[in-house]
């Protein structure tokens, strides 16, 4: 792993190995991961009092980037496999994503449209960032993109080539650019022959329950490990 820092009162607690490059500027930044992670990807954080938080269990691949703004938060479940997964972060906000989900490969989330649009005539700013929320249990297929303000409920899934810009219930099949539900009441698994088990899905992660706890180790990250 190579670290290089540029910055004053970063944390990083890593209870696994983490493979690919780690870039951090600013102050007060914080890099979390959990137990038994494999994370091979490029992190790069910019600006000052970010978050980037990885549950027990997880497989990540891809690439995280944060270039602007401060504050900003992205917290992975436990037992969450990204296998080529973008996630860029142009201005400060959330992306809070559930345990047990499946992100398969060209995927990009970010909260931001990355470059301000204004009102002609009153020059006020019409495309602020927002958050991204996704539940426990999403199935998202390739080439997916997930936009500001998407918010996906758990046990869903997202078929390849959409574009998700609302929101998406749980348990339904969505498609589609912008992303409309097909099929309601699903149960997906991750493979063939296992048994069919309709979860107790608990409400998607609060992003005001994610504090710090003062003590170097927050209690996010034993909240998020994968139940049986």
């Amino acid at each position: 792993m190579g670290i290089e820092f540029a910055s004053d009162g970063t944390v990083l607690d890593l209870e696994s190995d983490v493979c690919g490059t780690v870039h951090i500027y600013g102050k007060n930044n914080t890099f979390r991961v959990g137990k038994n992670v494999v994370f091979n990807a490029p992190l790069y954080i910019e600006g000052d009092n970010h978050l980037v938080e990885i549950g027990d269990d997880c497989r990540i691949e891809g690439g995280i980037r944060i270039v602007r703004g401060d504050g900003g938060r992205i917290l992975v479940g436990a037992g969450t496999t990204f296998n080529a997964v973008g996630i860029s972060m142009h201005e400060a906000g959330d992306i809070i994503i559930g345990q047990d989900c499946l992100f398969s490969v060209d995927i990009h989330m970010d909260v931001s449209d990355m470059h301000p649009i204004y009102d002609g005539g009153t020059h006020e700013r019409i495309n602020h960032a927002k958050s991204i929320h996704i539940g426990d249990h999403v199935w998202i297929g390739r080439r997916t993109l997930i936009l500001k303000g998407a918010s996906i409920g758990s046990g869903s899934v997202v078929g390849a080539g959409s574009m998700v810009t609302g929101r998406i219930p749980d348990k339904v099949i969505a498609i589609g650019s912008p992303a409309c539900v097909v099929r309601e009441n699903i149960i997906w698994e991750r493979e063939f022959g296992a048994p069919v088990v309709d979860r107790p899905f608990a409400s998607s992660p609060d992003p005001s329950a994610v504090q710090d706890s003062g003590s170097g180790r927050r209690s996010w990250l034993g909240r998020l490990r994968r139940r049986p």
